[in-house]
């Protein structure tokens, strides 16, 4: 019985604009080709976001499909709002139905997308925060500085103001119900 030893592999596919494709192409001659390019591409981007915090996946599939017509002005508003909120216009009317719906109680993804860094950047910032304010009190111990008091109050507020908004953002990502709200 032979074992199989190769690691398992899934096909993607994606539409590129021709020029981009054509640019491609020809970074990738002498480097494996398109496909070799794209798989380092994504590991690249993989390994470099590795430390972010991960979305979760939605649950099962969707499957079943609903044909809507709208007017040229109506198109116009779902693809302003769409842009908004980072996402497409199919993927606006999804996020929009399964609020009303209350089926989904996370905002859509493309803010989430959005959200995260934002988020953790600020919980960076109140790291920083924290070790000057450290830094500060030993130096006030050490030196017996007064001088600095005025400072270490300083640093105190932009804690609690980047506190704040860390809640703030942490709030949007997980129910930013009030943009999705509808008359019954």
């Amino acid at each position: 019985m032979a074992i199989n030893t190769q690691p398992t592999t899934a096909m993607l596919s994606i539409r590129l604009d021709t020029g981009a494709l054509a640019a491609l192409d020809s970074f990738a001659v002498g480097r494996g080709g398109r496909s070799a390019i794209m798989r380092q591409m994504i590991e690249q981007m993989l390994e470099e976001n590795s430390g972010r915090p991960l979305i979760e996946p939605s649950e099962g599939a969707s499957c079943n499909r609903v044909s809507l017509r709208f007017t040229d002005a109506e198109i116009a508003v779902i693809e302003y709002r769409a842009s908004q909120r980072s996402t497409n216009r199919s993927g606006w009317i999804k996020a929009l139905v399964r609020r009303h719906l209350d089926l989904k109680s996370r905002v859509d993804d493309g803010l989430l997308n959005e959200l995260a860094p934002i988020r953790m950047q600020l919980l960076r910032i109140g790291r920083n925060l924290n070790q000057a304010m450290k830094a500060a009190n030993l130096r006030m111990m050490d030196d017996g500085d007064k001088k600095i008091e005025n400072d270490l109050r300083r640093i105190a507020d932009m804690r609690t103001e980047i506190s704040e908004q860390i809640a703030a953002v942490g709030d949007a990502m997980h129910g930013d119900v009030s943009y999705w709200k509808v008359a019954d």
